[in-house]
């Protein structure tokens, strides 16, 4: 009787360890990118009329319903101003965000999608004129407009606006990404994902400059490339204020910067 249950206690015993691992198997994040597919109604808009924009965000075929984030970055050609709208998800993976503009002209937008520790973003053109008409569509995105919502955090900018000679303008899209709260004396990941022509600009030779105010002493900080095109490196900053992060871009012919501001607490 004795030999039945200590039989019966080891049974017991490998079911609940095949359990434990079933679940730490599952939890594990897969390491299989993200896709993202963005859309937008109407996909011809007229000024005054609004817009939609959406993109369906899943992976290995599986919505993805549990984003970190997801937002809309649109700006109107020639403005270095960008406006970014946060997104509400609406089932299966789908997140939207509405937008009217009033100005008939050339636009672009960005969707920008962080989820189970990848980043996905792309840059659509499109048009908004005086009456429906045709617009550009760039990989099937399309975006563009004026400022009348909240700035994100995230930082984009496009190495041109920054070009000298120096530094030639180079079409890189930089998107800054630093931690969503700095503190004195305590490391924090930056992350910057660079663009250029629509595709993720990888194998690039990538540098985070700091410094705070006016002061000469820069600090440079070598980052890693830890997706195609996106880059991190750590920091501490000893002092509380705010600091320019200078991001630094080398590959082949390119040789690029654009300036970021950083609030430290």
């Amino acid at each position: 009787m004795k030999r039945y249950y200590f039989s019966l206690l080891c049974l017991l015993a490998l079911m609940v360890s095949a359990c434990g691992k079933d679940e730490q198997e599952t939890a594990l994040p897969s390491s299989e990118p993200i896709d993202a597919a963005f859309s937008m109604q109407p996909a011809e808009p007229a000024k005054g009329e609004t817009i939609t924009f959406s993109v369906k965000v899943t992976q290995k075929g599986t919505a993805i319903d549990d984003a970190k984030e997801v937002k809309f970055e649109w700006w109107k050609d020639g403005q270095e101003q960008h406006v970014t709208i946060p997104t509400t998800l609406q089932a299966d993976g789908v997140y939207t965000a509405q937008q009217t503009i009033d100005e008939p002209g050339s636009y672009f937008v960005y969707y920008h999608v962080t989820a189970r520790d990848f980043h996905n973003m792309q840059k659509v053109a499109f048009s908004v004129g005086d009456s429906k008409q045709a617009s550009g569509t760039d990989n099937g995105h399309s975006g563009h407009a004026q400022p009348t919502a909240t700035p994100s955090k995230h930082e984009h900018g496009s190495g041109s606006e920054t070009a000298s000679p120096e530094h030639p303008a180079s079409g890189v899209d930089f998107h800054f990404m630093p931690p969503e709260t700095m503190k004195v004396a305590e490391s924090a990941s930056f992350t910057v994902h660079l663009m250029k022509e629509n595709q993720s600009f990888a194998q690039a030779a990538v540098k985070f400059e700091i410094w705070q105010g006016n002061e000469e002493k820069h600090t440079f900080i070598d980052a890693t490339e830890t997706q195609p095109g996106q880059y991190s490196a750590n920091a501490v900053l000893p002092t509380a204020g705010s600091y320019t992060v200078n991001v630094h871009v080398e590959k082949g012919e390119v040789h690029d910067h654009k300036s970021f501001p950083l609030s430290v607490q």
